[in-house]
């Protein structure tokens, strides 16, 4: 019974892992976030700050949630980050714009925003909704 449970925290172990990995990887430059942020053309300067300020820290919440003390809100937070990434993505591609580096680890491993970004994007959605089932209560 208890191998299965410890089974059943996989997906929880992995999207935590990758949000702490992307939640640090944007903290230790935000500045260079935002300008990441600004690049995708939805919002403002201002706006691009406030959010290269507020989305990792709301990745880092989900990863805390997800790896040490195990909570079903942490994982519906995971699910809506990734619905956002996978909306904003979405809408960049439709638009054909250019993006030198998505993001996904802030100025870090920077890399285009292309189909393989939206691949990724959905696999942590389907995983991150995987969390939320494998974390109903018993």
């Amino acid at each position: 019974m208890r191998a299965g449970r410890g089974l059943a925290r996989i997906p929880s172990l992995f999207v935590g892992l990758v949000l702490l990995a992307t939640a640090v990887g944007k903290l230790l430059d935000v500045a260079g976030f935002a300008q990441v942020v600004e690049s995708y053309r939805l919002v403002g300067p201002t706006a691009s700050g406030w959010i290269a300020a507020t989305w990792p820290v709301l990745e880092l919440l989900a990863a805390v949630g997800l790896l040490w003390k195990p909570r079903r809100r942490a994982a519906w937070l995971a699910v809506g980050l990734h619905v956002a990434l996978l909306a904003v993505v979405t809408f960049t591609l439709a638009r054909g714009l250019d993006v030198p580096n998505c993001g996904c680890f802030g100025v870090f491993f920077a890399r285009p925003l292309s189909g393989v970004t939206f691949v990724e994007d959905a696999v942590m959605l389907a995983v991150s909704l995987w969390a939320v089932r494998s974390e109903r209560p018993r």
